[in-house]
């Protein structure tokens, strides 16, 4: 009977998911803070480059695009699409855009990703220190007071990187527009906001570590 108990079951294979993803959140971390140094070489190394328009390699949400007549004959002009990421897409002709105006679309997407990635690489590590304690077996580890810690710390993560991750979006968004939009930019203007859902999502998580912290407490005061 107990070989057939699917709670049983349910129980082995959530242990052993648990213990796959130990180790796979550890290489998430590691290879976040490496994407992160990464981007940052990668940024000193664009500071010194100095080639044509033409031979420069364009990041993957801008594009090159020629238009043609309506006849299908004619070359009209060569263009650039340049995309912000969140529906909506500039086109500017292709005089209009010189070295300075590609390396500034890379520095920001470069800005966008380390912002990313400085939120994700602590909730890896956090998570990776969490489940190497639930796994180890050993009661003391599993009722340990760090472990809701490590809760608070990831909800702590998110609640701050969101909030940093949409400012960094909102000033990619306007920085792009202000330059690349030629007609009235004037009347461009940063509006800073705040995401409430993504806010709420790390508020949430924060309050959870906080009840196992407090329910871990009470438990070893009363062993």
């Amino acid at each position: 009977m107990e070989q057939n108990n699917p709670r049983k079951k349910n129980y082995k294979f959530a242990l052993a998911l648990l213990k796959l993803l130990q180790p796979v959140f550890g290489i998430l971390f590691y290879t976040a803070i490496f994407f992160i140094v990464l981007c940052l070489i990668l940024s000193v190394i664009l500071l010194f480059v100095n080639v044509q328009v033409d031979q420069m390699l364009l990041p993957p949400f801008m594009h090159k695009i020629d238009i043609i007549d309506a006849a299908g004959e004619m070359k009209v002009g060569e263009f650039y699409n340049i995309s912000f990421g969140n529906g909506i897409k500039i086109t500017t002709a292709a005089e209009n855009i010189a070295l300075d105006d590609i390396k500034v679309i890379l520095f920001a997407g470069l800005i966008v990703l380390i912002s990313a990635l400085l939120t994700i690489a602590p909730v890896f590590k956090f998570l990776s220190m969490l489940l190497k304690n639930i796994n180890s077996g050993e009661y003391e580890k599993i009722i340990d007071e760090k472990n809701p810690r490590y809760v608070m710390f990831i909800g702590l993560c998110v609640f701050i990187g969101t909030i940093l991750i949409r400012f960094v979006m909102r000033f990619y968004n306007y920085y792009l527009a202000a330059r690349f939009i030629k007609c009235a930019p004037q009347e461009i203007k940063l509006a800073l906001g705040i995401d409430v859902l993504s806010g709420i999502t790390g508020l949430t998580i924060l309050f959870i570590g906080f009840i196992f912290a407090y329910i871990f407490r009470r438990m070893n005061n009363k062993e």
